[in-house]
């Protein structure tokens, strides 16, 4: 039996010789330039958008992955040369099934160092749409079969613009865990992030379940819980936390319609419920949003947020505070308006343009002397209390309105009073 010695070792020598110089093309192979080239050119088919990669490697143990260095997705015409996206490294481990033709079963995927561009022009126009449309085709006709057993983003950011609204904002820090991802089924997720905007700083927290229906472009989230802390001037030192929750958050990819539902809140000792419903369209980013505080102490809040109210001759005065409002943000410019207001004894509503500095007012009584300062030595006459007012109004720059049912001034009452101030350089068309 020798004779079938040889044979045997020549086969198991050639199969070794094979394996051998197939982990030799599977380690050297991706990390050449013309590799990094023909994957890009690749990936810029996908994504309808130029693709660069810097650096690929193949593995095969335990399991198949894929890792890519130093990827980036160039900016359609007209969005700048910043890229719409950047990635440190992303890292896509498949099952052995996957890789041989089954269902698309990922056991993990990581990203790390990344930077997303989401942007609208002047005109209305996104940067991101069609690139995820185009996404959204790789999952072919009928039902979505996918998995991710793991996924983790890590030490990444958003930049935001919106021209057309004149609206941006940045997040940095943002970190998202995720188990068991697949489509139509609630996973766990975690959400923490920070935010830079002036000298302001943002750093948040959040954790609940997500869901995924891509068949409908549908995402969403419920039973959210989040913490969070905001610093910066004119806030103190220690800063301000918030925490809260959020019933259900979802966003509709077909009609680009968002909305954040039964939310609760804690901020500066105020207590509120919220809802929130933002459209993505060809006008830019638009929003509308309702709060509503229950009572709380003024004093107390002001403390918190760093800007203490003066004393005042009854002590008592901003005692307590409620309020609820309604906001909108359209093409840049924020409108509040707020209903069922209490300040102590007085029942106000109104209305409120921040950017132009806008404020109506209409209370149906208020005794003002409560909020003159300790001791002032004009309390016992009208027109000096009147002119004290308006006069500590003037000081704030405002474009004011202020119409008053019934006033107490210096002991006397005044009916249908109404306070004017403009600001110095005139009112806004």
């Amino acid at each position: 039996m020798r004779f079938k010695t040889r044979p045997v070792t020549l086969t198991l020598a050639a199969i070794a010789a094979f394996l051998l110089l197939a982990l030799a093309v599977l380690w050297v192979g991706p990390r050449t330039d013309a590799a990094h080239r023909a994957l890009g050119e690749y990936l810029s088919g996908v994504a309808g958008l130029p693709v660069t990669v810097d650096s690929l490697s193949i593995g095969i143990l335990p399991t198949p992955s894929l890792e890519i260095g130093g990827l980036e997705i160039a900016q359609p015409p007209g969005f700048g040369t910043d890229p719409l996206l950047e990635a440190g490294s992303a890292r896509v481990a498949l099952t052995w099934g996957a890789a041989f033709g089954g269902d698309p079963a990922l056991r993990s995927i990581k990203i790390s160092d990344t930077t997303l561009r989401p942007a609208f022009i002047a005109n209305g126009s996104d940067n991101f749409s069609a690139l995820i449309e185009r996404l959204s085709e790789l999952g072919g006709e009928g039902e979505s079969h996918w998995s991710i057993g793991k996924f983790e983003l890590e030490r990444s950011a958003l930049e935001f613009y919106d021209a057309a609204a004149d609206l941006s904002f940045g997040l940095t820090a943002i970190g998202v865990t995720a188990d068991s991802v697949a489509p139509a089924a609630d996973f766990p997720v975690e959400l923490q992030l920070a935010g830079v905007s002036g000298g302001n700083t943002l750093h948040f927290s959040l954790q609940g379940q997500g869901r995924i229906e891509p068949d409908a472009s549908r995402y969403l989230a419920h039973d959210l819980k989040f913490k969070g802390w905001l610093g910066g001037d004119p806030l103190p030192l220690a800063g301000i936390e918030l925490e809260g929750g959020i019933g259900v958050a979802s966003f509709d990819g077909k009609s680009g319609a968002a909305e954040i539902g039964l939310g609760t809140m804690t901020l500066a000792g105020i207590r509120s419920e919220f809802g929130l419903q933002a459209m993505v369209g060809d006008r830019g980013t638009n929003l509308a949003f309702t709060l509503a505080t229950s009572p709380f102490s003024p004093r107390s809040a002001a403390i918190a947020l760093g800007s203490p109210l003066p004393a005042t001759a009854d002590p008592d005065a901003f005692g307590s505070m409620e309020f609820s409002a309604k906001g909108r943000l359209d093409q840049g410019v924020l409108q509040l308006d707020f209903t069922g207001g209490w300040l102590d004894d007085t029942q106000w509503s109104g209305s409120m343009v921040p950017q132009f500095r806008q404020l109506r007012i209409h209370a149906d009584k208020i005794d003002i002397d409560r909020y003159l300062a300790p001791g002032s030595k004009v309390r016992g006459e009208k027109k000096a209390t009147l002119e004290e007012s308006v006069a500590a109004l003037g000081k704030l720059d405002i474009d004011a309105e202020i119409r008053i049912d019934e006033a107490q001034v210096a002991g006397a009452k005044l009916r249908n009073t109404v306070l004017k101030v403009e600001r110095g350089g005139g009112t806004p068309p």
